[in-house]
């Protein structure tokens, strides 16, 4: 593959990594509002923090640290309610609904 194709295959994975970016944080938007309205299992709070890390993991790739960083400090934030049946505090809670506010700023994502 020559360096022109490998740019190119980079591209278009990166348009499509950015095109898909508004359905996960729609997802991550729809998980939390369950969450904070106490209707909510563990697993969804687990599939929010795995939606969360995948982020993370994977916006600077692209070019979007600012979103990867903002998803990484929601993730990290969220990780203690992981594995228990509470949902956070209001403080917690507004803390997450700032930082997924700064989630989607950054993706050029509108409000939610």
């Amino acid at each position: 593959m020559s360096d022109d194709e490998f740019r190119q295959m980079l591209a278009a994975v990166s348009a499509e990594y950015r095109t898909e970016l508004p359905d996960r944080i729609a997802r991550i938007d729809a998980l939390w509002e369950q969450i904070i309205r106490g209707v909510h299992s563990s697993q969804q709070m687990d599939e929010l923090i795995r939606a969360l890390h995948k982020i993370a993991g994977s916006a600077e790739t692209f070019g979007l640290t600012a979103v990867g960083q903002a998803a990484a400090a929601a993730e990290s934030r969220l990780e203690p309610y992981r594995d228990v049946q509470q949902r956070p505090d209001a403080e917690c809670q507004a803390e997450i609904t700032q930082l997924l506010e700064r989630l989607r700023h950054a993706a050029g994502v509108g409000g939610h």
